[in-house]
């Protein structure tokens, strides 16, 4: 029983990065490079948007909700339910502006319906996660990203693969999944959920803002190289970027996966002290380095075998070696820094974790913006660079600082800061369960697509 919980919400995540790679890589294939960049750019924005909804909504759900109290559960869903309905209207509008900008106002109306019909489907795998129903959610998972590659082919095949009908490819398995999902969940609105939102929404905030922050200065530190680029030269640079982070994306169920053990080991150990925690949680970390260092150790050694192999020996994207040495430089400053700011979210140090990503994103403009000038592509992979580098140096002056005072406390005797256990901490298996469905807890829910 232990070992399908923590099983299931491992595979849904990894239905889910496998079903984005290969969707992603499917369009690269296929759609010229001015295409893809837009792709890019707004499939960033998009992210951004369901960043939002996945902090202020979906996470502090997940918190908040006991799975023996059916009432407080329903309430919840219905809520939160309302809530998401009424932040996709100004969601609506960023993304009617980000098409504009981009000179794209024909995929306005693909835009709306994809992601009013995406974050539907999302807010019902979220309450089978809260119902404990974790291998339930994974049929609509796979309906929804393993679908999406189906049509995707099919439309290749037919010559009729675009922009805005690979957009409504993604509608139309969102909103299957969404069906099967919502049937399995038997959904409907509680009637007094009117007089409970204000309520529930300030529950909310105040579990999301500080996983809001955090998540928006790490989605922004990436998003930023793209629309700097696009505004230099158009899109077909933020297509090469896009490319180059298709490959070291490859990453993100592990980071992603490991991240959210290390939030709950680290939340449960707490109780000793924040250095008690760490000797907890640093054997995890360093359990997934060997699989780290020799995948991007391949990509540095090999990187024109490798986007030979998966964007062909004759696509743009073949000669884009160095900028993916150096994206795989950077993801692994990534994978080491966001780790051990899941171990932060565990021991109730989000504002550390904001610190961090934070001075990663503060840095990036002013690094970022001469290299790109000087550098073009290059460029923006060296300032990304460059920023995690600054991350984990902010990381490191925290972490020592931290376990430095934590240690000077216990030999003096000071109570420490009282732990804030994960939710049914007796039972390894549904607090991991737990964690992984809450992907916004530890990690950017823009690790999806970017490092």
């Amino acid at each position: 029983m232990r070992a399908a919980r923590i099983a299931w919400p491992l595979i849904d995540q990894g239905v889910a990065s496998l079903g984005n790679f290969l969707f992603t890589i499917a369009l690269a294939r296929t759609l010229p490079p001015q295409e893809y960049g837009a792709f890019a750019l707004l499939f960033g924005i998009l992210m951004i948007l369901y960043t939002v909804m996945a902090s202020v909504l979906f996470y502090p759900m997940s918190v908040l909700a006991d799975p023996a109290d059916r009432d407080r559960i329903g309430e919840l869903m219905s809520v939160s339910f309302i809530l998401l309905v009424g932040l996709c209207v100004p969601a609506g509008l960023v993304l009617a502006v980000t098409a504009f900008l981009i000179g794209r106002p024909d995929l306005i109306a693909a835009l709306l319906v994809y992601f009013l019909v995406w974050q539907v489907q999302e807010a019902f795998r979220r309450y089978l996660f809260v119902e404990l129903r974790f291998g339930a959610a994974v049929p609509g998972e796979i309906v929804s990203y393993m679908g999406q590659i189906l049509i995707a082919l099919w439309l290749a095949l037919r010559g009729d693969l675009t922009l805005e009908t690979a957009l409504y490819a993604m509608t139309v398995t969102s909103a299957a999944a969404a069906v099967l999902q919502g049937i399995q969940v038997g959904f409907s609105l509680r009637r007094h959920a009117m007089t409970r939102i204000r309520t529930v929404a300030l529950e909310f905030w105040r579990l999301g803002g500080w996983a809001l922050a955090n998540n928006l200065c790490a989605a922004l530190r990436v998003q930023f190289l793209f629309w700097f680029l696009a505004a230099l030269s158009g899109a077909a640079l933020p297509a090469l970027l896009q490319a180059g982070f298709n490959i070291v994306n490859l990453l993100n169920p592990l980071m992603i996966g490991l991240g959210n053990v290390i939030l709950q080991v680290s939340s449960r150990a707490h109780a000793g002290g924040k250095a008690e925690a760490w000797r907890a949680t640093h054997p995890l970390a360093l359990s997934g380095m060997p699989i780290v260092i020799v995948f991007l150790a391949a990509i540095v050694a090999f990187p024109h075998e490798v986007l030979g192999l998966i964007y062909g020996a004759h696509s743009p994207y073949a000669d884009i070696a160095t900028p993916v040495r150096l994206l795989a430089i950077a993801a692994l400053a990534a994978f080491v820094t966001d780790i051990v700011c899941a171990y932060f979210h565990g021991v109730s140090q989000a504002k550390q974790a904001l610190i961090v990503n934070a001075a990663g994103a503060v840095a990036t403009i002013p690094i970022a913006i001469p290299l790109i000038i000087g550098f073009g592509l290059n460029g923006a992979c060296i300032a990304l660079c460059l920023a995690n580098a600054v991350r984990l140096v902010v990381l490191h002056l925290l972490f020592t600082r931290m376990i430095a005072t934590d240690t000077a406390d216990a030999s003096s005797g000071r109570v420490r800061d009282q732990a804030v256990p994960a939710r049914s901490a007796d039972d390894p298996g549904e607090a991991i369960g737990n964690a992984v469905a809450s992907r916004v807890a530890a990690l950017p829910a823009s690790k999806l697509r970017q490092t």
